[in-house]
């Protein structure tokens, strides 16, 4: 491994009590609202989403794509087309590292190209705060569009989830 892979590997490595905070927020946030104890599964997308109420409980469609997922014990996950990974672990294929005075040219130039583009992080070196590439659906509120810091990103999607699900109760 070379010693740049090696250091991204460590910053990476570095983030992951971070991950665990926020994953037990996101997660303490759909147990409040009852999703924990209504949606039966392991884990609960961390998007934006249209519910529907069913005779045998409520069904959910995603509004655009859904790159992250947090499981019943409150990990953040990388939700790929085939898996869901933990962030850590998937996050390498997906990563920019970035300097500070860098960062306004680290994200998509024209926004996403692509229906359901694949994610786009980046860290940067300075401070290891990790930012988010985050499109969204036109006209869409609540949604901060741009390179936006992972925090402030599960935070919007976390609460569009939950309040998708009240809609619907």
């Amino acid at each position: 491994m070379a010693a740049d892979e090696a250091e991204q590997k460590r910053r990476i490595e570095r983030l992951v009590p971070y991950f665990r905070e926020l994953g037990s927020r996101t997660l303490e946030k759909y147990a409040q609202a009852g999703i924990t104890g209504t949606i039966p599964g392991d884990s609960w997308p961390v998007a934006d989403a249209l519910f529907k109420r069913r005779d045998n409980g409520f069904t959910y469609h995603p509004h655009g794509a859904v790159y992250l997922n947090v499981t019943r014990e409150g990990e953040l996950q990388l939700a790929l087309p085939d898996r869901a990974v933990p962030l850590h672990e998937g996050l390498s294929h997906y990563i920019q590292f970035a300097h500070e005075a860098d960062l306004a040219d680290s994200g998509t130039a024209e926004g996403a190209t692509e229906w359901f583009p694949p994610p786009h992080f980046v860290l940067v070196w300075e401070t290891s705060r990790l930012y988010i590439d985050s499109a969204a659906l036109s006209g869409r509120p609540g949604i901060t569009a741009g390179l936006v810091p992972l925090e402030q990103y599960v935070e919007e999607r976390a609460q569009l989830f939950v309040e998708g699900f009240r809609a619907a109760v």
